[in-house]
């Protein structure tokens, strides 16, 4: 009798942890969808912001006919500052991820 409750307690107890273990399983898929969605998301923000950045500087050099006053020349310079950096940022994010 003792035997077969043991046996029983195993068994339960077996059933326990292999359902722990798959729904574990589970949770970890669901989660790395998730960060590669969002790894996904984050790359094409960045290629659009790198697009506006693009065209802002397009759309000042037309208002202003290419001749710059004060004001947008330091608009264009933080742009291309800024644009510069953005650049940096994904070569090392690339080289961190080969």
């Amino acid at each position: 009798m003792v035997t077969i409750i043991t046996a029983c307690i195993s068994a339960i107890s077996a059933i326990i942890v292999a359902y722990i273990g798959v729904r574990s399983k589970q949770i970890e898929d669901k989660a790395e969808k998730r960060e590669k969605r969002r790894e996904k998301e984050s790359l094409l923000s960045m290629k659009m912001m790198d697009a506006t950045m693009q065209l802002s500087i397009v759309s000042s050099n037309a208002l202003t006919n290419y001749a710059n006053n004060g004001n947008v020349e330091e608009a264009r310079e933080a742009a291309k500052k800024a644009r510069n950096e953005y650049e940096q940022f994904l070569r090392e994010v690339t080289s961190q991820s080969l």
